[in-house]
């Protein structure tokens, strides 16, 4: 896929200063955008971020998780997300995507209509066109012009419409396998035990093999990598929200060992848990 290199950095960020609270009800507004090349260790987990997430598909794949429906998005492909819910999605090796945090007018109105009749995950015919519209938007904020409230809001507005004619033409990561969703249930239960695949697969009554290839299909990952990286999530939830020492919550989380758990949890996060727990909200 070809992008125009006047948009795109290795990594972008960028935050736009959102219209009075009146406007804020008639117009659409982005909150943050960007462009992200992702290492393998990438991940979000947030119980609240008050907006909602498109994010293009680039390379690679990103899994991601809410409450009703899992998935796996990949390129030419978009993910639409409520973030004023729990929610988290996380690279599967190296990957990059385009994306908005945006809010305002019908954001909640629309965002349902395109779940109830596409889900999250939308296949596009032609993602360049959304790619284009973000590009524009983040030129606009990274060489300091002017991006004026109208022209964003038409511009998020123009990318829901693409969504919204495509999202019933396919539908894709909604509720997951009944047998995969028993496992994971039995796995967040039981976070602290010795989780082996055998027990899992005992949950479903398949054999561990087709378990396995039946659970990596429905999640992008396989059973061991799921449950290090529940234990993980579970943890980050621990250091920002209670006072329990990193070992509490290591041996609370499941593991064997301080050490095997700031190992896992920089490899994972990409910091120490010491540090995660320090920075700010």
């Amino acid at each position: 896929m070809q992008l125009d290199p006047n948009y795109f950095e290795d990594t972008s960020l960028h935050f736009y200063v959102p219209q009075p609270q009146g406007r804020r009800e008639v117009m659409y507004y982005p909150i943050s955008l960007g462009y992200f090349d992702c290492k393998p260790s990438y991940g979000v987990q947030r119980s609240m971020f008050s907006s909602y997430l498109l994010i293009v598909m680039l390379t690679g794949a990103l899994a991601w998780q809410t409450r009703s429906g899992r998935g796996v998005a990949r390129p030419g492909q978009a993910l639409l997300l409520d973030c004023n819910a729990p929610h988290s999605y996380y690279a599967q090796g190296r990957c990059s995507f385009t994306f908005v945090h945006f809010a305002g007018a019908q954001s909640q109105a629309i965002y349902e209509e395109i779940e109830r009749t596409g889900g999250n995950l939308i296949h596009l015919p032609d993602p360049n066109a959304l790619n284009e519209t973000i590009g524009e938007m983040l030129s606009c904020l990274r060489e300091g012009q002017r991006l004026g409230a109208s022209q964003a809001s038409t511009m998020i507005h123009g990318m829901l419409m693409k969504l919204l004619e495509r999202s019933g033409a396919s539908f894709e990561g909604g509720v997951g396998h009944p047998a995969v969703d028993r496992a994971i249930a039995h796995i967040q239960a039981n976070l602290m035990d010795r989780l082996t695949v055998e027990e899992l697969a005992a949950c479903t009554g398949y054999s561990p093999s087709y378990f396995s290839h039946l659970f990596a299909e429905e999640t992008g990952l396989s059973p061991y990598q799921f449950i290090v990286r529940s234990r993980i999530e579970n943890a980050q939830q621990l250091l920002m929200t209670t006072r329990l020492t990193v070992q509490e919550i290591a041996f609370q989380c499941g593991f064997n060992s301080v050490a095997n758990f700031c190992y896992t949890f920089r490899k994972l996060v990409g910091t120490s848990p010491h540090a995660y727990r320090k920075r700010p909200m």
